[in-house]
This record gives structure tokens, sequence and C-alpha cells, in this order.
């Protein structure tokens, strides 16, 4: 009989494209959905018009980065009456003060690249 676990939809905003191979590769091993966002206002944007159940968000983008990202998304949250989706921060930023600052911007939890796939599967299903 076959598992009724549910599968999550994840968004991965991620703009390189060595990480974002790895991320999809991860995910899809372990059977998740997730579409793909090349900075943080195409995963804004992404996240107004579809559902998902995580984030994935790189803190360092070109056009919007991670913690404008984040921030941007909270608000949309408040104004529409949304619940507060899970947003990890994926990144190579792992200086002492950096937790603070994303958790400061409404970023959930957050993983050091590089990182092993289980790790963040992990984070996700936490």
């Amino acid at each position: 009989m076959k598992s009724k676990e549910i599968k999550k939809h994840v968004l991965l905003v991620e703009d390189n494209m060595l990480n974002q191979k790895f991320a999809l590769a991860v995910l899809k091993l372990k059977g998740y959905t997730a579409d793909l966002a090349e900075n943080g206002k195409a995963g804004v944007e992404l996240f107004e018009k579809n559902e998902y159940d995580v984030i994935l968000m790189d803190i360092q983008m070109p056009i919007m980065n991670g913690v404008e990202a984040t921030k941007k998304i909270r608000e949309i949250e408040k104004e529409n009456g949304w619940p507060r989706i899970k947003i990890i921060a994926v990144t190579a930023y792992a200086m002492p003060g950096d937790e603070e600052r994303f958790m400061q911007a409404g970023i959930d939890r957050y993983i050091a690249k590089p990182y092993k796939g289980d790790d963040l599967i992990a984070l996700i299903q936490d």
C-alpha cells in the first residue's frame, strides 16, 4: 500500500545555477515538487500567485536579496490575512550575527552553504 505522506510544494529562490541544480535534485529525490525563482523579486511574484508549503531563500541575489524578499512576503501575508509560511534561509552567510539579522527579517530557519541534502530535508520537515 502506498504511503499517504503529504508531499510539500517548495519555492526555491536561488540565483546560482549549481545551487539550483543541487537543491532541485535533492527535493526531487525526496518526492517534493518545486518552483524556481532566480531572484527575490521573482520569488515574491511566485509566492503571490501560487501556494507553497515552504520557501528556500538564498540571501545574496541580484534585483532583490533574500532579506528584502522575506520582508515583502511577510507584508503580503499580513495584508491578505494569509497564514505564515516557513522561510528557510539557504546561504553562504555564516558570520556571527547573521542568523539574528535573518530572524528579524522574518526568516524562520537557517542553513549554511554548503549543506547536505538530508540536513535540508530535515529543516523542511521540522
